[in-house]
């Protein structure tokens, strides 16, 4: 398993270097477990907001075309959500398989997997390489959960500015 040489194979191994590899993954460890728990909390706020609006759409018949709408946001809101709980992880541009992340050896033999990490381990180049082809997939996923996050943050804030202009319009103006 005689693999091209690394792009690290003309850089000294430093602690400097080790300390930033080791705060990169901390630092994106870290903030998808932040995107995760907004996902979740999102996803649930709207749940909760469906299921009161539901049980109150006969109560209101006035309202009944706005909480539509509002409704609609939402679950478009709920959907970005959970889009960001289960983001594409897969980097199909490398063509390179990340012998750190699981989606890569869980089709693989212990053996088979034992035997690229041996691989790598040889090498300190090898290791820089593979540490920071995990850096980038991470981040990758990582701007992908934010970008959702984002998306379904958006829709939830139109749907109810959406749902108060449309109040206002048909109580305020139009009466």
């Amino acid at each position: 398993m005689d693999t091209p040489h690394s792009p690290f194979d003309q850089i000294e191994p430093r602690n400097q270097i080790d300390y930033m590899l080791r705060t990169t993954v901390q630092k994106n460890t870290a903030l998808s477990g932040m995107a995760d728990q907004k996902a979740n909390i999102l996803t649930a706020s709207s749940f909760i907001l469906v299921t009161v609006l539901v049980s109150r759409y006969s109560e209101l018949p006035d309202l009944a075309n706005e909480i539509l709408i509002l409704l609609f946001f939402i679950c478009l809101s709920i959907t970005f959500s959970l889009i960001s709980l289960f983001p594409i992880s897969k980097n199909d541009k490398l063509k390179k398989p990340n012998w750190l992340f699981f989606g890569d050896y869980n089709n693989t033999s212990y053996e088979d997997y034992t035997d690229h990490m041996i691989q790598i381990m040889k090498s300190e180049a090898k290791t820089y390489d593979t540490l920071l082809l995990e850096i980038y997939q991470s981040g990758v996923v990582l701007g992908n959960k934010f970008k959702f996050i984002r998306w379904s943050y958006t829709s939830l804030m139109s749907g109810f500015a959406i749902f108060f202009i449309m109040i206002f319009i048909n109580k305020i103006i139009l009466t």
